[in-house]
């Protein structure tokens, strides 16, 4: 049966204050409609649009599956969020969203559009999985599990199948055990002793180390190997900052900071001007340079970083973005009199 793939990159669900009744339909609706308003756009711009902006989200979840995030890797060993919609089936979600992490031949060629690898060791079977009432989920595997081919490997399988089963709102903790017993730790040394939590993803580490240091999150996007773009998150250390917020934005115009194919799509000279959160909103403020992009793929990009970043603080639901502290007039992108709502997940692929 022919299948259809794509992977699209989400940065929002709805685009304004009412509710949306298809709110994947809306995410489309919004971020063509740039594309819409020029009505007769370069040719190096549609072919633009057509690699930068992922093709379309599906609307529709087939039937007996549910939405979840699985933990995949790039070539250069940065984990990426996926949502892919698993069976309901007799499997168990817990277990079905465990095996589509683990490496098979089918997954890689399931997966090769993408240019995302699997992150557990081929052959690993799932032994059984129990999820208690405190959160905490006991999960045993055969012995392939520890089968990692490096060290780098072993610890991002690790916290793949971690993040992957934390996505679940009924699992804080992971326990890890092989042919039914614990182990202190693999092959390469990665520590499974105890229950295992989520700590950093794809963590950048600053040349000096502070103890007063804390944790952002920030989203870039990148061209990996695959027909599509994808967004990664980077874990970046902060010192001196009392607004989370603004910390994140500031780390995010930053740059990437690391050589590996991601983007900083902020033009050069962008500066945030403040950032205020007030009833679930934030609002946020950027310098006029913001506005000086070469396509509106590049502002999709900038829109889709901000919002991704500002998405991992709960307490934001919307996004309003000004320029110079002002709406930008006729504006569709950046700069528009829309509310932004946060999106619920960072890429998808069906």
């Amino acid at each position: 049966m022919k299948r259809k793939l794509l992977i699209a990159v989400i940065a929002l669900l709805c685009i304004s204050l009412a509710a949306c009744t298809n709110p994947l339909v809306s995410l489309r609706e919004f971020f063509n409609k740039k594309a819409e308003v020029n009505e007769m756009p370069m040719e190096d711009e549609k072919e633009e649009e057509k690699t930068e902006d992922l093709s379309e989200v599906a609307s529709k979840q087939p039937e007996d599956t549910i939405a979840t995030v699985l933990y995949y890797k790039d070539y250069d060993n940065l984990l990426v969020p996926v949502m892919r919609y698993i069976p309901k089936g007799d499997l168990g979600i817990a277990k079905a969203a465990v095996k589509g992490i683990i490496y098979s031949p089918e997954l890689m060629e399931d997966l090769k559009p993408t240019g995302l690898l699997p992150t557990l060791p081929q052959g690993t079977k799932i032994n059984g999985a129990v999820i208690k009432e405190d959160g905490l989920a006991i999960i045993d595997f055969s012995q392939e599990f520890l089968n990692f081919d490096t060290k780098e490997g072993e610890a991002l399988g690790v916290k793949a199948l971690v993040y992957t089963l934390t996505e679940f709102p009924n699992i804080n903790a992971v326990e890890i055990r092989v042919d039914g017993k614990t182990i202190d730790e693999m092959p390469y040394g990665t520590k499974i002793g105890g229950p295992l939590k989520r700590t950093e993803i794809n963590l950048v580490k600053p040349e000096n180390l502070s103890d007063k240091l804390s944790k952002v999150m920030v989203y870039y996007q990148k061209k990996g190997r695959g027909n599509y773009s994808y967004f990664v998150p980077l874990t970046k250390l902060v010192s001196g900052y009392t607004n989370s917020a603004e910390a994140a934005l500031t780390e995010l115009l930053e740059g990437p900071e690391v050589d590996v194919g991601l983007e900083n799509p902020f033009p050069k000279g962008t500066n945030l001007l403040g950032v205020e959160v007030s009833d679930g909103i934030a609002f946020v403020n950027f310098s006029e340079e913001i506005l000086d992009t070469g396509s509106p793929a590049e502002e999709r990009a900038i829109l889709k970083s901000i919002i991704l970043t500002l998405k991992e603080f709960p307490a934001i639901k919307k996004v309003r973005i000004f320029v110079d502290g002002k709406t930008v007039e006729n504006s569709n992108s950046i700069g528009s009199d829309e509310y932004i709502d946060v999106p619920v997940f960072v890429n998808f692929y069906e």
